[in-house]
């Protein structure tokens, strides 16, 4: 049967013939374990008791397991904690929602065993932690326990948080208590902190405890979409707020869309962190309309950085008379502009790819391969743009940053700029004035001929990072 202009997945299955939708299902089952199981789960939708019993035994096989996770593996082990997660709330909470809240609530308490199984780098495991809360409110919100339980439960557990990957209780209480019962946590917690500030030793700074009740405090805020509960709290130990408090306040007014309450905040510099101050100054007087006083702050930050997010924002609320002069004198400035990479992005985005890419060959040695969240996007728009040779002073850049460093996770990048550096130079593009491919080529294997995982890499015959026998001396 032809399969019809632009159908979608499902709708093709949906026209199949169950029988064979049957076989290619016991097809699949009997060479992928995990279209076994679910088809195991599925025989057990109507008997949420044993559902709910197979899903336990597998969470506690996890905990009994002593295997350890490395930062590689780590991704792997988070998408099967996030996995089975997902099964618990899709397949049996419409079933049995105080046996999921069961599940869900025996997940968070063994948090430990999943912290310490794996390097938790990159957060997947902290990441899990919060799914599982969000889940732990939104299956008791669909349990029939009396309303005036929950408050007691929930801190109870807030409150043997270890890890900090817990928060997401109080962040997201909307989705169980309603205002009424949020708010009497602000109060019971506002009790708190200030008898624990009554009973702090004279002339000592505020003790641990004053600041986990004002990060409750806080959470609560978030949840409630109500910035004074955060600022009364902070206010009550730091009656002279620094940069970061002043930061947290302004944002949290402009998140609950209150730009005017923020402007409070945002008129005295603040440090090192004035760049920031600016940058939520421009947004609270855009959001009041005060266009005229948010431009100019605007141009500023651009001609300092460049910043394609910065120029944007400039041009967005211009004249439409003076977008013209505008532009103008951006390319200027980007002709003459001491970051190359951020002066080649603005070219490009002005729509001046020969300029950008002349920029970049006048002295690609100052490009630092170190920026790739910048780099990689210039590559690929010098690549869209058709300019090899630009593209070329990139990847060089990208690559010696990551083999100068002997950064092994990043060797899998590497690899695939060094790909792209051959095609490039296997295409027959005149690469002048850049030294030639195989005189660059030569001076790598010369610096870097010991790092036998990159080169591993290279040849695909993959090396985990810690045979890497080397390090540049």
């Amino acid at each position: 049967m032809a399969k019809p202009p632009n159908e979608d997945l499902e709708s093709f299955l949906r026209r199949q013939d169950a029988g064979e939708l049957v076989a290619v299902l016991l097809e699949l089952a009997k060479d992928h374990e995990a279209v076994q199981a679910r088809l195991a789960r599925m025989q057990l939708a109507d008997r949420p008791d044993k559902l709910a019993a197979s899903f336990k035994k597998t969470l506690s096989a996890w905990k009994r397991s002593t295997k350890f996770y490395g930062y590689r593996e780590a991704g792997d082990f988070g998408s099967l904690l996030d996995g089975w997660l997902d099964q618990v709330a899709r397949e049996l909470l419409p079933r049995d929602a105080p046996a999921a809240l069961a599940l869900f609530e025996a997940f968070i308490e063994a948090d430990a065993k999943w912290f310490d199984r794996a390097d938790d780098s990159d957060g997947v495991i902290g990441d899990a932690v919060r799914a599982a809360c969000r889940h732990w409110l939104q299956a008791a919100a669909r349990c029939e326990t009396p309303p005036d339980v929950w408050p007691e439960r929930l801190l109870k557990l807030y409150r043997a948080d270890q890890y900090g990957a817990r928060d997401e209780l109080l962040r997201r209480a909307d989705l169980l208590l309603d205002e009424r019962a949020q708010r009497g946590l602000v109060a019971r917690f506002e009790s708190q902190l200030a008898q624990a500030l009554e009973t702090s030793p004279a002339g000592e700074g505020p003790p641990l405890e004053v600041f986990r009740l004002s990060g409750a405090l806080s959470l609560l805020s978030e949840s409630l979409r109500d910035p004074e509960i955060m600022v009364r709290a902070s206010l009550r130990y730091s009656p002279n707020p620094n940069p970061v408090q002043r930061q947290a306040f302004a944002r949290a007014y402009l998140d609950a869309d209150r730009p005017a309450d923020a402007l409070a905040w945002l008129q005295d510099p603040w440090s090192h962190l004035d760049d920031s101050r600016q940058d939520l100054l421009a947004d609270a007087l855009e959001r009041l309309g005060r266009f005229a006083e948010s431009s100019p702050i605007r141009q500023r930050m651009f001609e300092r950085t460049l910043s394609l997010y910065y120029f944007e924002r400039w041009l967005e609320h211009l004249p439409e008379a003076a977008r013209r002069e505008a532009l103008a004198h951006a390319r200027e400035l980007a002709l003459r502009h001491d970051d190359l990479a951020a002066a080649a992005t603005l070219l490009l985005q002005l729509g001046d790819p020969a300029a950008a890419e002349t920029r970049l060959l006048a002295e690609p040695g100052r490009i630092d391969g170190n920026h790739y969240g910048s780099l990689v996007p210039l590559a690929q728009a010098l690549r869209t743009d058709q300019c090899p040779r630009g593209e070329t002073v990139v990847y060089r850049a990208l690559l010696k940053g990551i083999l100068d460093r002997a950064y092994a996770r990043a060797y899998g990048h590497a690899a695939r700029y060094w790909a792209r550096l051959c095609e490039i130079a296997g295409s027959g593009v005149g690469l002048l004035p850049l030294p030639s491919h195989e005189e660059f080529a030569a001076e790598i294997r010369a610096r870097h001929g010991r790092k036998t995982a990159f080169w591993a890499q290279v040849n695909g015959t993959r090396r985990d990072r810690h045979d890497d026998e080397e390090r540049t001396r």
